[in-house]
């Protein structure tokens, strides 16, 4: 009797095992690991993620895996792409991508001054260690990003009388909007409210990122 070939996994099945794959190998944490901590046998946790037969993973262990991961079921799904990671970006990625933001005129910059809480050393005290800071509200200056509405006045100064009458005719029938910033100020205006319905408990953790993807999702520009 021939031994029935193993139908390799798509669609649904292929996407499960590739973000369960991938959640693995951003934790770095191999199957035996991920097999004690959803109480599931590792040869069963092998065999449901391999590429090849009839061994799917049920609801249940899908709920335990997203409990482990702390993401939604639907992320195994492959249907939400948002996800707080426990794992925070490096301060040079954030860099670079602020870099990058700037670089392509992306952001805005200005000063600006934030009150904040701070400890500072204590001089009075001279060397005595159990006194080194003191607690002190104080106002301090940092780079402010922003997305503004409006776009930058164009410079008439070395236009031809034709170039000049041309760029004010386009200011009073178009303005001096920004679509793009206008766009991603209001996604922010709308990710902030949900995001302070969900901290607060009146909106479960799967429709706040559901919304929000489905939004980003609408966006045009």
């Amino acid at each position: 009797m021939e031994k029935e070939e193993k139908k390799p996994k798509e669609g649904i099945q292929l996407t499960i095992i590739e973000t369960i794959e991938s959640m693995m190998e951003e934790h770095n944490i191999n199957q035996a690991t991920l097999a004690r901590e959803i109480n599931m046998g590792q040869a069963q946790l092998s065999k449901c993620l391999s590429r090849k037969g009839n061994n799917y993973f049920g609801i249940d262990t899908l709920i335990r895996i997203s409990d482990y991961f702390s993401v939604p079921v639907d992320h195994l799904l492959g249907r939400s792409t948002l996800r707080v990671t426990e794992k925070p970006e490096s301060n040079a990625d954030i860099c670079r991508y602020l870099v990058n933001l700037i670089e392509t005129n992306t952001v805005n910059i200005i000063n600006g001054a934030v009150e904040e809480d701070t400890y500072q050393p204590d001089k009075e005290t001279g060397e005595n260690p159990a006194h080194t800071f003191r607690h002190e509200k104080k106002k301090n200056s940092y780079k402010v990003f922003y997305f503004s509405n409006f776009l930058p006045l164009p410079d008439m100064s070395n236009m031809n009388k034709t170039e000049k009458k041309n760029a004010e005719s386009n200011l009073r029938t178009k303005g001096l909007y920004h679509p793009k910033g206008i766009e991603i100020n209001a996604f922010i205006e709308y990710y902030l409210k949900l995001r302070d319905l969900y901290k607060k408990g009146d909106l479960p953790r799967p429709f706040f990122e559901q919304a929000i993807e489905d939004r980003l999702n609408q966006m045009r520009y």
